[in-house]
């Protein structure tokens, strides 16, 4: 799964399957450090790197962290099983249950996307926020097209998509107040701020720590309700945020528990799952989770603190935050992938070898109903710019027949896969 910013008819992304980033523009991160961009490019690299904070801060993102490194567990033990691998494969042949795991978090997700009309104005009924929480769904919410005469009464539902996609707008708005993107799901939130809460309609970083906390609830659409309505004038973000981690218990697999308490569980058995799928411990990863596990312990967000007392602007401010919570690896419109790396200068194994598996995997079960892989035209544009010789034939659709290196080739060895027929 992954989280599209679209922006001016530019697709960047975020890959939660495998730490991914892919920027259609430039990165201020390379492989030998930090460079200045164009404020269009630093603030979308702002928003794909504030979902994978998302992703390893939260309740909701690890929970889809670990269904991820389990689905991919499930898929390396269904293609060791086998001397012929049929293609594509579909993950109910290999995960108990997939569909109505999807189906849960299809219901709490709600929607990307509102293409039925135009929003003039927005409708929230309080039985519809009532029932969101009795059904453990997405809330409802209304849409009056004054444009067009018509009335929405079920216009879109506001769930976990809505949540964090608002939260990386706004916070990417901090960077380039003129960026664009469609209202749903970008600017979601805000509609419903303005609407329900007019005294704190200025406040944006309010929102985004009122965002930032409805992550770590079971169900984010309808706790950003209540925590909404909790908000005050002389309460900042960062008030909040710790309002609600040190003095709100969670009642966690039967146990009321604080909330660090439970952080530190899902944490812990997100790290493991990991470290079985790739058969090795984890280093890099393991010292960025220390460090989230820390700051959950204290009740408190070094992002929210970053975003109220720095400049997210600069690669000084950037330096700082990565140095805390790491940063996955990177494609981008003017480089190879860049990788976390170790003091000796090499990538880090658990990021390579995820990311090898993500292109697999994504080939083997026709991601998106594609048999190209997913890297072709990254490749493809690498092979022109820089003369190398990385693509071939078979990287159309038969990648297992490759014989150049290559993330790809390189991954099927390391996965023992190399071995295998694929037909």
């Amino acid at each position: 799964m992954g989280y599209d910013s679209i922006i001016n008819g530019r697709t960047n992304k975020y890959e939660t399957t495998s730490f991914h980033i892919y920027l259609e523009g430039e990165s201020p991160i390379t492989h030998t450090g930090y460079k200045v961009v164009g404020i269009r490019d630093h603030a979308s690299f702002v928003h794909e790197y504030v979902h994978y904070i998302q992703q390893i801060t939260t309740p909701c993102g690890i929970k889809y962290n670990t269904f991820f490194i389990n689905t991919l567990f499930l898929f390396r033990g269904f293609v060791d099983d086998r001397e012929t691998v049929p293609v594509p494969v579909t993950p109910d042949e290999f995960i108990q249950g997939a569909k109505e795991f999807e189906s849960e978090l299809r219901e709490k997700n709600g929607s990307k996307d509102f293409l039925s009309g135009n929003i003039g104005a927005i409708e929230i009924a309080p039985a519809d926020i009532a029932k969101a929480k009795i059904n453990d769904t997405a809330v409802n919410i209304g849409v009056y097209d004054f444009e067009n005469d018509r009335v929405f009464e079920e216009g879109f539902q506001f769930g976990y998509m809505c949540v964090i996609e608002s939260m990386a707008h706004l916070i990417q708005s901090l960077v380039n107040p003129d960026l664009y993107h469609r209202e749903i799901p970008y600017k979601s939130a805000q509609l419903i701020y303005d609407k329900i809460r007019p005294d704190l309609k200025d406040d944006i970083k309010l929102l985004i720590a009122i965002c930032y906390t409805s992550l770590f609830f079971n169900n984010p659409g309808h706790a950003f309700f209540e925590i909404l309505e909790s908000a005050n004038k002389e309460e900042s973000g960062i008030q909040l945020y710790q309002r609600y981690m040190r003095d709100h218990s969670r009642t966690f697999r039967g146990k009321e528990m604080p909330n660090y308490q439970m952080m530190h569980i899902l944490m812990d058995e997100f790290l493991n799952r990991w470290e079985a799928l790739l058969g090795n411990k984890l280093i890099y990863m393991k010292k960025m989770m220390e460090n989230c596990k820390y700051e959950s312990a204290d009740g408190d967000s070094v992002l929210l603190n970053f975003i109220y007392k720095e400049d997210l602007s600069t690669n000084e401010t950037l330096d700082k935050l990565i140095d805390f919570y790491g940063f996955p690896a990177i494609d981008s419109k003017c480089s190879d992938i860049v990788y976390p790396r170790d003091n000796t200068n090499k990538p880090y194994i658990e990021t390579a070898a995820l990311l090898s598996l993500e292109l697999i995997y994504a080939r083997i079960t026709e991601h998106d109903k594609k048999k190209e892989c997913i890297r072709l035209p990254i490749c493809d544009r690498i092979s022109r710019e820089n003369d190398k010789e990385l693509i071939d034939q078979h990287c159309a659709e038969l990648q297992w027949r490759k014989q150049l290196p290559c993330l790809f080739t390189n991954g099927l060895s390391y996965w023992r896969m190399s071995g295998k027929v694929f037909e």
